[in-house]
């Protein structure tokens, strides 16, 4: 019965590398196009906030879980329902005076 078992699992190996590479692909390309979101001066305030908190959690994530495709899972069906990325009560978006302020 072990015998069994462990070539069930030893037979899964090469297809969870496999996987495991290509989210790491989908992982580099979906960080990529969060730093250029970030770093895009023409961006608004909130588009650049929110790449870089989900490059943050994402991180995060990666870090909790070591799996680029379990990282992934959470950019695909979690990053919308996290309350991070919705604008908070007094949140701050634009530091430029108004053009009609007295001076």
């Amino acid at each position: 019965m072990r015998f069994v078992l462990m070539i069930s699992l030893l037979l899964t190996l090469p297809a969870q590398a496999a996987s495991e590479t290509q989210c790491r692909q989908a992982f580099t390309e979906w960080m990529l196009a969060q730093q250029q979101q970030f770093s895009d001066r023409k961006a608004s305030k909130m588009e650049r906030r929110s790449a870089e908190r989900a490059i943050d959690q994402v991180r995060s994530e990666f870090s909790k879980r070591e799996s680029f495709c379990q990282a992934m899972e959470w950019v695909e069906h979690n990053r919308d329902q996290d309350p991070r990325f919705t604008p908070r009560l007094g949140e701050i978006h634009d530091f430029t005076p108004p053009t009609d302020s007295p001076s």
